[in-house]
């Protein structure tokens, strides 16, 4: 199935109300094989190129898209060899997950001659199964061995039970590796009856074949026999996915710490144990001046480091995030403070950084090559950090138990389309940092007794992230794409706010784009910020001056309901 089929029929959390012309070329750009980084560039350069953040919707629904096409070739293919007949192509295209799928031929097995609408009808069966299992059934955890060390890691899982919608990620990623381990076993509980009561209300709508059915035979035959496995699937992609997501992040965070500046600057790095101090010296471009090792056993080390780092001239010291040798860490952070500016970098991949080095840097000891690496990552640190493949940072949680190339893909992605995304937030930074300019500029020029001339709202530059933003602040923005229910505008942050169709204007507005165009400089009023789902929801109307509207008034709350139910649906992964 072709992805703009594919995004039509399964996939409207993701494209609904986003421009045609934009979805056909994305579209087409997918279907031909393309990276969504290489999509991404040249949509940023287009007036009406959609958002990085819109992409990335974009590239995990054709993830889902692979997996769908995976299930179908792979029951088309058992079919062929059975000697049966292809299943209906249209209703192949309604399945729209591969457990549907599969659902969908173990149902024309059991009723060869059933229609296509009675076939659907048993895919409703599986469908609603599988939703009474995950909301109503039980996954229980239990001690698999008496070996008391191999179980010691796990033992806080032992006798937990959860139904499977509830069940957060991390336990069942700790639970599954407990399994792999053979300590902890993994047993599900289902509401049978719940289901049976499922097959009995639609047995009338089924073949005629089920007449001589039991109920029970056809909720064995149709759903008992997958339930298991497919709720197992379930939980590792749900619980793959969130792991996934916060690990991308993570990672995105590590590119929005602030470079430091100095014209020289030192770092120490702490080993494991009782393990010695290293520490370099470095000049404002990275490069290396002095490094040593401190054994750290002696009386006053931690204050005789400080001051010998002193006496290079340096006015910057790196730290470690975090050590394993936090007392060492603490020794330092006290002897040094008030006599250097700290920057705390975060200690990942070293192992990885290190073997990067090049030169005399690479003949550097373990850990003064360590500290060296503090050094550049405070200096450059989306330089350094891109410069390790992302899957080494250790980002996603229980990482070693996903798969290790899809980590690496997955953050490779996520990389690529936050940088794009900064991108384009700096480059509507510069463009509204020069309107402001011009407009300060006419205003200072504007004979006496003219109206002075203002860019008007809060500049960007004035706000650094989204925590800045206040419900009711009124900012300077770029519009960047414009869709039939509202346009993305850029106030100058990495996260795009929204102005839906209703916040346009004070009068009914039919389509974003008769009130504004890719590229135009907008005042906008804050309206919420959801800084949990980084979600901006802005208006065009700097005051709201529409007359308060009663439940029984035109379009009422239900007008109101229907709008935010639209914006959630859009802004919905």
């Amino acid at each position: 199935m072709r992805w703009i089929d594919f995004a039509r029929v399964h996939g409207g959390d993701v494209v609904g109300g986003l421009p045609g012309a934009a979805l056909r070329r994305i579209a087409e750009a997918i279907d031909a094989g393309r990276e969504i980084l290489e999509v991404a560039r040249q949509e940023s350069v287009r007036p009406d190129g959609l958002p990085p953040s819109v992409l990335s919707r974009c590239w995990e629904l054709e993830e889902r898209r692979l997996r769908w096409v995976e299930a179908a070739r792979s029951v088309a293919e058992a079919r062929s060899r059975e000697g049966l007949a292809p299943l209906p192509e249209a209703l192949l295209r309604e399945m729209r997950t591969p457990d549907a799928l599969a659902a969908l031929d173990r149902a024309s097995r059991l009723a060869p001659g059933a229609t296509a609408i009675e076939l659907r009808e048993y895919v409703s069966i599986w469908d609603d199964s599988l939703a009474l299992a995950r909301r109503d059934g039980t996954v229980r955890l239990a001690a698999s061995t008496d070996d008391a060390q191999k179980l010691a890691p796990y033992e806080d899982l032992s006798g937990r039970s959860d139904a499977p919608a509830a069940l957060p990620a991390h336990r069942w990623l700790a639970a599954r590796r407990g399994e792999r381990e053979g300590a902890i076993g993994i047993r599900f509980e289902f509401p049978r009856d719940a289901m049976i009561d499922r097959v009995r209300a639609v047995r009338l709508k089924l073949a005629r074949d089920e007449a001589e059915r039991a109920p029970e035979a056809l909720l064995e035959g149709l759903v008992m026999c997958e339930l298991v496995a497919a709720l197992r699937r379930q939980l590792d992609e749900r619980a793959e996915s969130e792991a996934l997501s916060a690990a991308a992040s993570a990672y995105a965070a590590l590119f929005r710490i602030p470079p430091v500046a100095a014209e020289k600057l030192g770092a120490v790095f702490f080993g494991r144990g009782p393990r010695p101090v290293s520490w370099v010296v470095a000049d404002g471009g990275g490069a290396c001046l002095e490094a040593g090792t401190d054994a750290g056993v002696a009386q006053g080390w931690a204050a005789a480091l400080v001051e010998k780092l002193r006496g290079t001239g340096m006015t910057l010291l790196v730290l470690p995030a975090s050590s394993p040798a936090v007392e060492r860490l603490r020794e330092v952070e006290r002897a040094a403070d008030g006599k250097f500016t700290l920057s705390r970098i975060p200690t990942a991949a070293m192992r990885e950084a290190k073997a990067g080095l090049a030169g005399p840097d690479a003949e550097l000891p373990s850990g003064q090559a360590a500290a060296l690496v503090l050094v550049r990552r405070a200096l450059d640190p989306a330089g350094s950090f891109s410069a390790v493949d992302p899957a080494s940072l250790g980002l996603a949680e229980y990482q070693h138990d996903l798969d290790a190339a899809r980590v690496s893909k997955y953050l490779l992605t996520a990389r690529g389309l936050a940088s794009l995304e900064a991108e384009r937030a700096a480059a509507v930074r510069t463009a509204a940092g020069t309107a402001a300019a011009e407009a300060s500029a006419a205003a200072a020029a504007a004979p006496a007794g003219t109206p002075g001339l203002s860019f008007g709202g809060m500049p960007a530059g004035s706000i650094n992230s989204i925590d800045d933003l206040r419900p009711g602040m009124i900012l300077a923005g770029t519009v960047t794409t414009v869709a039939e229910f509202g346009a993305f505008v850029n106030v100058g942050l990495r996260q795009e706010g929204l102005v839906h169709v209703s916040e346009m204007a004070d009068h009914r507005v039919q389509s974003a784009s008769d009130i504004v165009r890719p590229g135009q400089s907008v005042r906008v009023r804050v309206v919420d910020v959801d800084r949990n789902r980084n979600r901006i929801s802005l208006s065009l109307r700097l005051q709201d001056t529409r007359p308060p509207r009663g439940p029984g008034g035109p379009g009422g709350g239900r007008a109101k309901s229907a709008a935010l139910r639209e914006l959630d649906k859009f802004f919905k992964k």
